[in-house]
C-alpha cells in the first residue's frame, strides 16, 4: 500500500492546524470558527454554525484549497491495520484541491445548538514535505477503504481516551487487579492499535503495564469504537 497515502490520510484524520483558501480569499481553521472537522474516507468534512462562510461557501460550491499539518511526530509510531508499522515525518503537510458541497443542517439532540455539514469534493492531493518538495498522490490511492484506519484515527482516539476517559481506564484497572478503583491513582493508553492497546497505571505499589486485545481485530475506525468501548465495559463517545 502506498505509504505517502497513507500518510496524507493520517494528517487528514487528525490534522495539528491548517489554512483554508475559499475561492482565493485565505482563512486560518479559527477563524471559520467550525465545530468540527472529519476525514469521510478521505473526505474532509466541516462542522460549522448556521450563516458562516464555510456554509456559504458550500451552498454556492466554491473552489477550495485546504492545506493541513500533521500532528503526529517523527517518534510517535503506532501499529496499523496491516500489522506493519509506520513513521510519520515530522513536518509533512497535505495540500488538497476541490470544491465545497453543502449536505445537510442538523442540530444537536442534547443542546439544541445547530450546525451545517459541508464536505470537500477533492479534486487533487500533494503531500509536502518539510524541505518544500510535493509528492502527488492519486486520488484512488488517497481514497483507499484500507486507509480508513490509519495512524491519524488511532491517535486521535488515543488522545481523546486519555483526556476524557481517565476514570472509565481507572475502574478497567481496578476491576482486573481486584482492587479498590480509589486505589489506582491514574491510568493511561500508550499504545493503541488494531488488535488492542497496552495501557499503563499507577496504585500505591508503584508502576504497572498490561494489555488488553479486542475480540476482533479492527478494520474500520467504527471497528475500533467497538472494540474499545467492549474492552472498557463503557459507552464512551
Amino acid at each position: 500500500m502506498d505509504t505517502t497515502a497513507r500518510t496524507a490520510r493520517s494528517i487528514l484524520s487528525c490534522p495539528r492546524g491548517g489554512s483554508v483558501v475559499i475561492d482565493g480569499i485565505p482563512y486560518s481553521m479559527e477563524e471559520l470558527e467550525m465545530q468540527g472537522f472529519a476525514d469521510d474516507g478521505g473526505r474532509p468534512t466541516f462542522l460549522c454554525p448556521p450563516e458562516q462562510r464555510m456554509a456559504y461557501a458550500g451552498r454556492r460550491g466554491s473552489h477550495v484549497v485546504l492545506v493541513l499539518q500533521g500532528a503526529i511526530s517523527t517518534g510517535s509510531i503506532h501499529r496499523i491495520s496491516t500489522g506493519s508499522t509506520h513513521r510519520l515525518g515530522s513536518g509533512d503537510a497535505v495540500r488538497l484541491t476541490g470544491t465545497l458541497r453543502w449536505m445537510r443542517t442538523d442540530a444537536c439532540t442534547c443542546c439544541e445548538t445547530e450546525w451545517e455539514e459541508v464536505v470537500m469534493d477533492v479534486a487533487n492531493v500533494m503531500l509536502i514535505h518539510p524541505g518544500g518538495e510535493a509528492t502527488r498522490i492519486p486520488l484512488d490511492a488517497f481514497t483507499d477503504p484500507g486507509l480508513d484506519l490509519n495512524d491519524g484515527v488511532l491517535h486521535r482516539n488515543q488522545d481523546h481516551l486519555n483526556n476524557h476517559h481517565g476514570d472509565d481506564l481507572r475502574e478497567v484497572v481496578a476491576t482486573r487487579s481486584y482492587v479498590p478503583v480509589d486505589s489506582v491513582l491514574a491510568a493511561q493508553i500508550t499504545g493503541l492499535c488494531a488488535d488492542g492497546f497496552e495501557f499503563q497505571w499507577v496504585d500505591e505499589q508503584g508502576a504497572h503495564t498490561a494489555r488488553t486485545t479486542f475480540d476482533r481485530r479492527a478494520r474500520t475506525p467504527e471497528d475500533l469504537i467497538t472494540g474499545v468501548r467492549k474492552a472498557l465495559a463503557a459507552e464512551i463517545c
